[in-house]
């Protein structure tokens, strides 16, 4: 039976909904209206889509961004919120009925963008035959082809009796569907198109899980017993997605306008300003609950002055939704960068190749730049907080943590990142730090240690059957040589070259097998399995021998990438078979050295031991 209190607070969710979806369409015809997005008259003779197109589009990409945003914050909820068990599983079926509206919402998107990428209306666009090759071989088509799949994925899982791992992995597939549609927009064609497309990603990542985390705060845990726990967990994610946001959004406005006169002078310019005026507003908002709503919460105050301050946070957040949207549909001001084959292909221009360009060329990508100075922030934190309980933390383990994010900030977004998708020999040399040094400096820092000593409690965590079994060492050593072997001896290297996602994708991928396969190895943090010395040293071993492999492969066989290179067509690249040859050598000597250094550390420990235990 449903009581009183329930109805009243389904009452004010169902208004609030209402406000948001109402404030959304506003600003939504608002901006269309300004930038020229409104549908014009057809000319006769002239192929038109029609007005249910040119209406609809932007309406039902509307619905459809909002259902992202909300199943993406209804799966955070579910992993954060201070509830049971019961109760967290409620949370992601909710996210699901969400997640089945996203899914039709981008298949219609999908279909809606073939009309007006044909100039025809829907019904005729449907029946000309070329759904499929829309689908399957242009960049919109196979876009939203991507979101309905993952979509309907989420709709389904939730369905499935998950656990905490489970509903993180249905985060995750979440998160990677709002993210296609940034290859299909305007930062597709900006002159850095990499920067530009990485900067949305990010921006529009981090937009849906603080936007669509809020809205499940307040629409389905406003009546929770523990809110104000749940709360201040989703304000440090919170803060952590505001500022991604703004640094992701500058970055990408000045990718896309090319300087500051643009964003004063054209439409699109005054857009993106009023996109900063309600990040402005919503940064009050965010100072507002920090100084005030959720202190009064912590003291044992009512809630209602924080559900009414994040009532009117949400209606603000719709409607930049709705903006955001507006401005998808607006043309930017055209590049006046000349396009050329590298521009094309490798998404910037890259200047002729000298040793020098190694410490000068710089490719600042948002995303990696966060990911690497969030995990030197956090890892900074944990000293602190540990040294402020009286603990304290080696100097030495604090240099290899950060000196590991430096190597790995120099091979993802230095030169080796610039010249690595064009020259072999670069590439070896980048993959060789990612893969090998840059992680196995990460374990030297012993995270898992810190983690445990600030919080005890954390040794469940990582004590657990996901633990257990990527610290199996013939499961961490697969891990590590995977990537390597799919990405050296089979076609995926021409993908991993040529895309900026799958390149993303494996980068991060490599540092982490990296990171695992090393922590069994050395040994640095307490595992929940225990491991001999003889077997660390067996897989470091077998590490070395599978570097060797891949390096006679390289030798032995023919170019990688050859497709890819001579689309390229970079009139200052090296010998192909040459560089080749070079960057099989360079695949070799990073890994080794840094392998064989960690053996012979390794076997001085282990001697060490059993000169002390025969005394």
């Amino acid at each position: 039976m449903t009581t009183g209190s329930e109805t009243t607070s389904r009452l004010r969710g169902g208004t609030l909904a209402f406000a948001g979806a109402l404030a959304a369409l506003a600003v939504l015809l608002l901006a269309l209206w300004f930038g020229g997005g409104t549908p014009t008259p057809s000319i006769e003779g002239l192929p038109s889509p029609g007005p249910l197109t040119r209406w609809g589009l932007p309406i039902v990409r509307l619905v459809h961004d909002v259902c992202a945003v909300a199943t993406v914050g209804i799966l955070v909820a579910s992993l954060i919120a201070a509830q049971d068990a019961k109760a967290r599983v409620a949370l992601a079926q909710a996210a699901g009925r969400w997640a089945v509206v996203w899914t039709f919402s981008a298949s219609l998107t999908a279909l809606l963008t073939l009309s007006d990428f044909l100039g025809l209306p829907l019904g005729e666009a449907v029946e000309s035959g070329v759904l499929p090759t829309f689908l399957f071989n242009i960049p919109q088509g196979q876009a939203f082809l991507i979101v309905t799949v993952l979509a309907l994925v989420v709709s389904v899982g939730v369905l499935l009796p998950l656990g905490p791992w489970g509903r993180a992995a249905l985060l995750v597939i979440a998160i990677v569907a709002v993210l296609p549609p940034a290859y299909a927009g305007h930062s597709a064609s900006a002159a850095d198109h990499n920067l530009a497309v990485s900067s949305l990603m990010l921006h529009i990542g981090a937009a849906a899980v603080w936007v669509g985390g809020l809205l499940a705060l307040v629409l389905l845990l406003r009546d929770n017993d523990d809110l104000v726990t749940t709360v201040r967990r989703f304000s440090v994610l919170a803060l952590c997605c505001y500022v991604a946001v703004g640094f992701s959004g500058t970055i990408n406005a000045w990718v896309r306008l090319g300087g500051l006169e643009p964003l004063f002078t054209t439409r699109y310019g005054w857009l993106i300003l009023a996109k900063i005026a309600a990040l402005a507003v919503l940064g009050w908002f965010g100072w507002r609950h920090r100084s005030n709503t959720i202190a009064a919460m912590e003291s044992g105050d009512a809630r209602a002055p924080f559900l009414r301050l994040a009532s009117g946070e949400i209606v603000v957040m719709l409607a930049t939704v709705g903006l955001a949207v507006g401005l998808s549909r607006t043309a930017p001001p055209p590049a006046e960068v000349e396009l050329t084959t590298d521009n094309t292909a490798l998404g910037y221009v890259l200047a002729p190749f000298s040793p020098g360009g190694l410490l000068t060329e710089i490719r600042p990508d948002p995303i990696l730049l966060l990911i690497v100075v969030g995990l030197a922030a956090a890892y900074l934190v944990g000293v602190r907080r540990l040294a402020r309980s009286g603990g304290s933390w080696p100097v030495a383990r604090t240099a290899a943590w950060l000196g590991g994010l430096l190597v790995l900030l120099y091979a993802l977004t230095g030169g080796l990142a610039a010249y690595g998708p064009a020259i072999f020999s670069v590439h070896a040399v980048q993959y060789g730090l990612l893969s090998t040094l840059g992680p196995a400096l990460l374990v030297f820092g012993a995270p898992l240690t810190l983690y445990q000593e600030i919080n005890p409690a954390g040794r469940d965590r990582i004590d657990s059957p996901i633990g257990r079994a990527l610290s199996h060492p013939w499961l961490a050593l697969g891990l590590y040589a995977v990537p390597l072997l799919l990405l050296y001896l089979t076609p995926f290297f021409d993908l991993a070259q040529s895309s900026l996602a799958v390149r993303l994708i494996l980068q991060v991928v490599m540092v982490a097998t990296g990171f695992v396969f090393f922590a069994t190895a050395i040994g640095e943090d307490p595992l929940p399995r225990p491991i001999v010395a003889i077997v660390r040293t067996r897989i470091l071993a077998l590490a070395l021998v599978i570097n060797a492999l891949i390096t006679l492969g390289l030798l032995t066989g023919g170019v990688r990438g050859a497709d890819w290179y001579v689309w390229l067509d970079l009139v200052w690249a090296p010998n192909r078979d040459g560089d080749q040859q070079l960057g099989a050598m360079l695949a070799l000597a990073f890994p080794a050295l840094t392998i064989i250094t960690l053996m012979l550390l390794l076997m001085t420990r282990w001697r060490t031991v059993r000169q002390l235990s025969s005394r």
